[in-house]
């Protein structure tokens, strides 16, 4: 007997410090990159590596849709923070449910959170589900846990 949402519709959860849950039915991860250093030695044609720069690219929620007034609350922290009036980095967790919508199956913390897009969706009569923006956030790190 399959139960929730099945597997298109808020099988995807994005909690973030001081907003209610943002459930969405696509989510496209951040990849981690590492840039390491090159040092040349002499005349040694190899260069050697070591610890360089890491980079966490955006993490992107379509179709997404929330309780009270999340969209607006995201809406406000994006104009917020891009104006210099409130620049808090928050602490946050992505979590994919499986398919029935019920059982977390990976999870991931996302820390110093900072908002990059806010889109609200084009809205039609055509649609089945609720959906009501699409956002991207950037976070200074991701743990898979």
């Amino acid at each position: 007997m399959t139960r929730g949402h099945g597997t298109h519709e808020n099988r995807y959860i994005l909690e973030i410090d001081g907003f209610d849950q943002i459930l969405s039915s696509e989510c496209t991860m951040g990849d981690k990159e590492h840039t390491p250093f090159e040092l040349m030695v002499g005349n040694n044609p190899d260069a050697m590596l070591g610890r360089g720069t890491r980079k966490t690219a955006d993490t992107t929620f379509k179709h997404a849709h929330g309780l009270n007034n999340v969209a607006q609350a995201f809406s406000q922290w994006l104009d917020d923070f891009a104006d210099g009036v409130d620049l808090e980095r928050r602490n946050g967790r992505m979590i994919v449910m499986d398919e029935d919508g019920v059982t977390p199956m990976n999870e991931y913390e996302l820390q110093q959170i900072i908002p990059r897009t806010f889109k609200p969706e084009t809205h039609s009569a055509s649609g089945t589900g609720a959906s009501m923006f699409t956002c991207a956030i950037r976070a200074e790190k991701m743990v898979a846990l």
